[in-house]
């Protein structure tokens, strides 16, 4: 299998900093997105610690066996967050400082994600739009019954999160495995898309310019904008091809 990305970033209209960041290497089939806590400081240190810091656990690591994958992802993200925890604590200036993460690892014919956080993954394939991770928020929890709404304290934000890297010492990852085929594209953003653009629009916007993602990128984000880009955009498209 072969993997062509792009990717692109956006500080939106509203925000006066861009707390994303992200990197995408297609020739070793990575992609990586993060999302600094708003509201926070230090949100655009923590992505910024996440993203580097899954690039150099991938770069580090000479080969993995299958078997290996699943321990080795759970294990990066754990090394991570310590870390971005640890330089919060030891700094007041950025004291609890967080992001999301989702990280994705192309291998053979096998996509491994790891994810934390309400930074998103999708998967488009022939017309068809599926939401492959669960946003780690209030809301999501509250619906699928994980949490109680009694144990919500008054005031809290439905959006905000219930998971995140950095933010206490331990942090609990998804880990997703997908067998791939060619024709499929990946769709991995930070909120700023998606709470700008349903989740329908984006599909007519992949459909549409399905033969260049750097296209694609670029409408997505103009999209998101047009919808009031209330936040920071960022994406990484993935698409599969079998030669």
């Amino acid at each position: 299998m072969r993997i062509k990305m792009a990717g692109a970033t956006d500080i939106g209209l509203v925000r006066k900093s861009n707390q994303d960041s992200y990197h995408f290497d297609a020739d070793r089939g990575i992609a990586i997105v993060a999302d600094g806590i708003g509201g926070r400081k230090g949100g655009e240190i923590a992505s910024a610690m996440a993203v580097e810091g899954m690039r150099n656990e991938y770069l580090q690591t000479e080969s993995i066996r299958h078997e290996e994958i699943h321990p080795f992802l759970t294990t990066a993200v754990d090394r991570i967050n310590q870390k971005i925890y640890d330089t919060g604590e030891n700094d007041p200036k950025i004291k609890g400082m967080g992001t999301t993460l989702n990280f994705l690892m192309f291998v053979g014919d096998r996509l491994h994600v790891a994810h934390v956080g309400d930074s998103r993954s999708y998967l488009y394939y022939q017309g068809n739009f599926w939401q492959l991770t669960v946003d780690h928020n209030i809301e999501t929890f509250l619906a699928r019954g994980w949490m109680k709404s009694e144990n919500v304290l008054p005031g809290t934000q439905e959006g905000a999160l219930v998971r995140s890297i950095g933010l206490t010492h331990r942090c609990e990852s998804d880990i997703y495995e997908i067998q791939i085929r060619p024709g499929e594209i990946f769709l991995t953003c930070s909120d700023g898309l998606t709470g700008m653009v349903s989740d329908k629009k984006i599909a007519r916007i992949i459909e549409r310019e399905e033969k260049d993602l750097n296209k694609m990128a670029k409408a997505l984000i103009e999209e998101a904008k047009r919808g009031g880009g209330k936040d920071n955009i960022t994406l990484v498209l993935s698409k599969v091809s079998g030669d």
